[in-house]
């Protein structure tokens, strides 16, 4: 009598590729980091490491958690996303900040760019792919990669 059996066999490439961004989110609304947390954990380049609800949270998370990117809501109680964002890159400006709102006002991506953040997404077009657009493309203001030599 012949025994037959099957033997399954994996083939990888090596160890799946860890996580290049540490991603911190920071929105006075649970739902709405739900739906960001959602949209970046599609892509396996982003760990979400933290998140906060207001601008004093996400400057105590940063200094704990050193997070390479953090994506912020602008429009927070106690502090807006603007402050939070100058006074973490004051202390790190190699932080990538991504500012959000509901409102798509012509001034946030001027504003944002001009205080060293990434830039701006609307909340309805944020995705993994469009983070990851903002962070390839983004090329810190002369001061900031001053700061960081």
């Amino acid at each position: 009598m012949t025994e037959e059996y099957s033997k399954i066999i994996q083939f990888t490439t090596g160890e799946p590729e860890p996580p290049r961004h540490s991603v911190l989110l920071v929105d006075d609304q649970e739902t709405f980091r739900d739906i960001a947390r959602d949209q970046l954990a599609t892509d396996s380049a982003f760990l979400i490491i933290g998140e906060a609800e207001d601008g004093t949270g996400a400057i105590q998370l940063t200094e704990k958690l050193h997070p390479s990117v953090i994506v912020m809501d602008i429009q927070m109680p106690d502090m807006s996303g603007i402050e939070a964002a100058r006074q973490i890159l004051s202390e790190d400006p190699s932080v990538r900040i991504i500012l959000t709102s509901m409102g798509d006002d012509a001034e946030y991506g001027p504003l944002a760019r001009e205080i060293g953040a990434c830039g701006f997404i609307p909340k309805r077009d944020l995705s993994a792919t469009s983070v990851h657009r903002m962070i390839d493309d983004f090329l810190p203001p002369a001061d900031s990669a001053r700061m960081a030599a």
